[in-house]
Order: C-alpha cells, then sequence, then structure tokens
C-alpha cells in the first residue's frame, strides 16, 4: 500500500462504474438478519435489485413493528407524503430514536409548532438572495484550504480537508465562531458517532421501544456529551460579541422572546447549534468528497470545470454572479449528488390510512420508507443510472424530469433548510480548487458508498494534490 500511496492513480473510466454494493436478489429476511445482523449495517447493501424497478412494494428490516411498511418510488405518491399530505406522514419513531439522543430538538428533530417557529428564525439567512452574500466568504475559505492541500508534501486527506474547510465556513456564516481549535474535536466527535450507526440501527430494528432508546441513548452519550460542550463553548463566546444579530445564532439569542411569547432557553439554542454543527457542515463536505472521488474516475471532467471556469473568470477569484455561468460545475455537483446522496433514506409514518395512488392505499401506522438512494438510480427514472453522466442535468433531458425522483435535499416543506447555501458553497468550493489544484484520489479502487446517517465514503480518502494544468 505504501507505494502506491505515493503515485497518481490511474482509471479506465470506460470499464468502470461508480462505486455501489451488489445488489442481492432479495432482500434479507427475519432469520438472515437475526444470522447475519452485519447485512443491515449498512442498509442500501440490503435493497434487492427488483427495488430499483419497482413503483412500490412492501418491505421488512428487522423484527420491530416500526421495521416494515411500503417503499415507494412512484414521485406522485411521493409528493403526496412530502408535500400534500405531509401532516399526516410525520417522521418515523426509528429515525427520530436515532437522531434525538445527539441533536435534541433541533431543525433537524423537533416537530410541529416548535419546528415551525425555528425554522422562521432561521429562514431569512438561508433564502436565496441572502445566500448570495456568503460567496466572497466560500470563496476566501476555498483559497485557503486549496494552499493548505498544495502546501503538503505526498499524500493528503482530502475528506478531512472538506471537513476543515466546511466547519471554517459554517462556523463564520452561521455560528459566529472560529472554530479553528475545535475543528479537529468536532471532527473526530462527528465521526465515532456516525460510526456507531449500525449498531444504532440494528437497535432500532431489532429491539422494542423502550429498550431500544435507553441501548441509543448509552452509545450516544459520549458524542453528545462533547458536541454540547463544542456547542455552549460557541454560545458563551455569542454573548460577549457585540456584532449585529447577522448570523442564525445571533438571530436565535436575539429571539430570546418571539411574537408568541416563547423564550427560548439556552438548552434549545445549544440543540439548534449542535444541529448546524453536525448537518451544517457534513452534507458539502460530504458532497465534495465524492465529488473528489468522481472527479478522479473521470479526470476530463476535472479539466472540463477548470477550462469553464477559466473562460468565465479569466483567472480572477469568483464572485456570485459567476455562478449561473459554470452549467458544467454545477452539473458534476448534481451528478455527484445524485449518484451519493448525503442522506440515503428518508421515513414517514402514516397517522391515518390514505391512497397515495389508486391502487396504493397506505393504512394507519404503516412505515413509508423514500430512498434518494433508490430514487437516483430507478431504472424507470434514468437513462443508464449507474454511469456518472453530469450532462443529464443539461438541457431538455434535465428539463423533461418529472419531480421527486431528484431528492438530494429531501422535499416538501421539511426540505433541507440549507440547501441553496450548500449548493452555492460546493459550486465555489469546486471552482475555486479547478483555478489552482488538481486532486487525485490514491486509494479510489477501495471506496464503497456505506449508509452512516449520511452516506459516507467507508474508507479515509488519501489524495495528490498538484497544481492545477501539471497533470
Amino acid at each position: 500500500m505504501a507505494a502506491i500511496a505515493e503515485t497518481a492513480f490511474e482509471w479506465d473510466a470506460d470499464s468502470i462504474l461508480p462505486a455501489r454494493p451488489m445488489p442481492p436478489k432479495e432482500a434479507p429476511g427475519i432469520a438472515m438478519a437475526l444470522l447475519k445482523p452485519r447485512l443491515l449495517a449498512n442498509l442500501i447493501a440490503s435493497y434487492p435489485d427488483y427495488w430499483y424497478k419497482v413503483r412500490y412494494c412492501d418491505f421488512r428490516v428487522g423484527i420491530s413493528r416500526t421495521g416494515r411498511g411500503v417503499l415507494i418510488n412512484e414521485p406522485e405518491a411521493i409528493r403526496r407524503v412530502l408535500v400534500t399530505e405531509a401532516e399526516h406522514f410525520p417522521k418515523e419513531d426509528n429515525q427520530l430514536a436515532i437522531l434525538k439522543p445527539l441533536l435534541g430538538n433541533g431543525l433537524l428533530t423537533a416537530e410541529g409548532a416548535e419546528w415551525r417557529r425555528n425554522r422562521k428564525l432561521a429562514a431569512p439567512i438561508f433564502q436565496h438572495s441572502s445566500v448570495k452574500d456568503f460567496a466572497p466568504l466560500f470563496v476566501r475559505a476555498a483559497e485557503r484550504s486549496a494552499k493548505r492541500a498544495l502546501e503538503h508534501n505526498g499524500v493528503y486527506r482530502i475528506d478531512q480537508e472538506m471537513t476543515k474547510l466546511t466547519l471554517e465556513i459554517i462556523g463564520e456564516a452561521v455560528l459566529s465562531a472560529d472554530l479553528d481549535e475545535s475543528i479537529e474535536g468536532i471532527s473526530d466527535t462527528v465521526t465515532e458517532t456516525l460510526d456507531k450507526f449500525p449498531a444504532m440501527f440494528l437497535a432500532s430494528a431489532f429491539l422494542p421501544g423502550s429498550l431500544r432508546d435507553r441501548f441509543i441513548e448509552a452509545i450516544v452519550n459520549p458524542g453528545r456529551r462533547q458536541l454540547d460542550r463544542f456547542a455552549r463553548k460557541i454560545i458563551e463566546e455569542a454573548k460577549a460579541d457585540d456584532a449585529e444579530a447577522t448570523t442564525l445564532l445571533h438571530r436565535l439569542m436575539a429571539a430570546s422572546r418571539s411574537e408568541d411569547g416563547h423564550e427560548m432557553t439556552v438548552d434549545q439554542i445549544r440543540d439548534e447549534v449542535a444541529t448546524f454543527l453536525l448537518a451544517g457542515h457534513e452534507t458539502t463536505a460530504t458532497t465534495m468528497t465524492w465529488v473528489w472521488y468522481l472527479l478522479t474516475l473521470y479526470p476530463e471532467w476535472q479539466e472540463r470545470i477548470r477550462e469553464e471556469v477559466l473562460q468565465v473568470t479569466g483567472g480572477r477569484p469568483l464572485d456570485a454572479e459567476d455562478v449561473p455561468s459554470l452549467v458544467l460545475t454545477r452539473a458534476v455537483i448534481d451528478e455527484a449528488l445524485r449518484l451519493y446522496p448525503v442522506v440515503a433514506n428518508l421515513m414517514r409514518r402514516a397517522e391515518k390510512t390514505t391512497e397515495l395512488l389508486p391502487d396504493l392505499t397506505v393504512p394507519k401506522g404503516e412505515a413509508i420508507l423514500i430512498s434518494p438512494w433508490l430514487l437516483h438510480r430507478h431504472r424507470r427514472h434514468w437513462r443508464d443510472p449507474d454511469h456518472f453522466d453530469p450532462m443529464r442535468f443539461i438541457g431538455e433531458e434535465a428539463a423533461a424530469r418529472p419531480r421527486h425522483v431528484y431528492m438530494p435535499f429531501g422535499g416538501g416543506h421539511r426540505i433541507c433548510i440549507g440547501a441553496s447555501f450548500a449548493i452555492l458553497e460546493a459550486i465555489l468550493i469546486l471552482g475555486t480548487y479547478a483555478q489552482r489544484a488538481h486532486i487525485n484520489v490514491v486509494n479510489a479502487g477501495e471506496v464503497m458508498p456505506q449508509a452512516r446517517i449520511v452516506l459516507r465514503p467507508n474508507v479515509p480518502l488519501r489524495a495528490m494534490v498538484t497544481p492545477s494544468g501539471t497533470f
């Protein structure tokens, strides 16, 4: 391995597809799941081949009551679950049981009035018109990141660099905090907690509710305590900061008494800070990690992006006004999110019996699985779904695509509030790197996607970083 680590990775793009688990013919049954629980540790690996073809079907995972339900791949039914009938389909208990012990009642996990109130507070910062104001920050941070990568001799952990970069951005833009001294600790905490996901998922699949909750809380507690320490430090520093209330954290603290007289406690603010520490950076960091993996497999696209950015900018730093012209750069981001959506699975529960399609009625209490991983590779919705082809997001093919077959940030009123922020951030990071550096992931042949709350590579990504145009 040492010899390989110092050598640029060579790839025959015509003979290989981006990594994915080989789907079994049938989903693991209860007996197989009990005998080989590791089959459920990476859930996407247990999805049988026919799930990539059907409109909907029954599914079963584990032996708990909530481990069975209906898988839906039909856009109209998904629209009803996430949009028109969303109030009757709240988040499923098992997903909340995994996330709440870590994040509390933040935007990702809260329901009802509390979620609506805090979403309203956060919305102004993440509106498209406001997000554009962050473009100079994104570019400056990406320039620093590319400089760090180029200064490193030998193989460099490009996934760690993406984490550092996106934590710097979320700290400055959203939390009004300099996270430099805390980045390694936050990154380690997030990784250690995500690595426990298989145990958390197996607990949710096999244990009754009360025992499940105690087990998950016990294994998540170390990560929660660490995240709590980072979040409260950020809050204390923000309290001492006399800056104008322009960041999300300042808005939350300024709204100590909202329109309905509700006072946000320190614990509630902590939950939002913890949520943005995890979800706010992980989305873009993971997306960019997959981008570098894919551009290693298809290096001609790295060159096409470099040429596009050079043509648009003439060599000057990027700005928000350039983004509409970065058509290929945006298409690469979109295609990376199609092949490797940050969240592979969405779970909902029917609160009442509902007819979703003329031939599909979901009974009260049924769990519903909507999987971006499956939707984005579905044989009925995509041409050559397992191939990397950013051109599918350009022109008539993109315009003709129905909604709710491409859902990298979820859908409906619970769609990720930071979607516009993350897309602009990723485009400007990729474009800025393209001006300065070429990335070659030397262990690309070892990579396989793993569902760990977010969809991460199974191995650290080690890369050779060279000045742009020298490869």
